[in-house]
């Protein structure tokens, strides 16, 4: 029987090496994986809440900044130009200028959008209300997510803003169309006065007696003037 060769330092030092090499590869690819899973959960919850957010808007016509509809951004010129001058005019913020593009008008107003303050002390009072919601039908203005989460958490304008080709030009303020008329609610209704109830005609005054007699009628005298005996 022939003896079994032992390894030399150098075999031993390379396996160990190999060894280690493979455990902190193994080790990656498990955090990689965990990491990858939480990722994908995170997607789903945030999937989720988005959906979630996207429904209860519809229930309110509450539209973003950009949005045609709840959760549905302007995809043209002539419906981002559109939504962009009735988030002006619920601001409300000046229309478009002369020598304005598409692109310098958005900015405009997702800059007055961010820094809205009609709704200090509501729900997200600690920056007035900034980014309201808006329903299109009526021109209303909700709050929203509030100025921090696009100045800070989406990067403002430059960050979170995707100009549409052709955005940049300059437009022609004579080929503006008119803005949509909105749609009164109840609160914006004038209320109903009371109308006041005819007046009674004055009463006709009749002449009253100066004086009233009274004359003593003997007992026969009333029998007889009955009829009886």
């Amino acid at each position: 029987m022939e003896p079994i060769e032992q390894p030399t330092r150098e075999q031993l030092a390379k396996r160990k090496a190999n060894l280690e090499r493979k455990q902190r590869q193994r080790a990656r690819e498990k955090a990689g994986s965990r990491q990858a899973m939480e990722d994908h959960l995170e997607r789903i919850k945030a999937d989720r809440m988005n959906a979630e957010g996207i429904a209860h808007r519809k229930k309110r016509n509450q539209c973003m900044f950009g949005e045609t509809s709840p959760g549905i951004d302007a995809t043209t010129i002539d419906e981002a130009l559109e939504v962009a001058r009735e988030m002006a005019r619920a601001l409300p913020v000046p229309d478009v200028q002369e020598g304005e593009s598409l692109h310098d008008f958005e900015r405009r107003v997702f800059d007055a959008w961010t820094n809205y303050e009609g709704f200090r002390g509501g729900n997200n009072s600690s920056d007035g209300g900034g980014a309201p919601y808006l329903n299109r039908l009526t021109g209303e203005l909700s709050p929203g997510l509030g100025r921090p989460y696009w100045e800070d958490y989406c990067g403002g304008f430059d960050e979170c803003w995707r100009a549409l080709p052709g955005a940049k030009k300059t437009l022609d303020l004579a080929t503006l169309p008119k803005l949509k008329k909105i749609k009164k609610t109840e609160e914006s209704k004038p209320e109903l006065k009371a109308t006041p109830a005819p007046a009674l005609p004055a009463p006709i005054r009749q002449q009253q007696p100066d004086a009233i007699h009274f004359m003593y009628v003997p007992p026969d005298a009333q029998r007889f003037l009955n009829g009886s005996k």
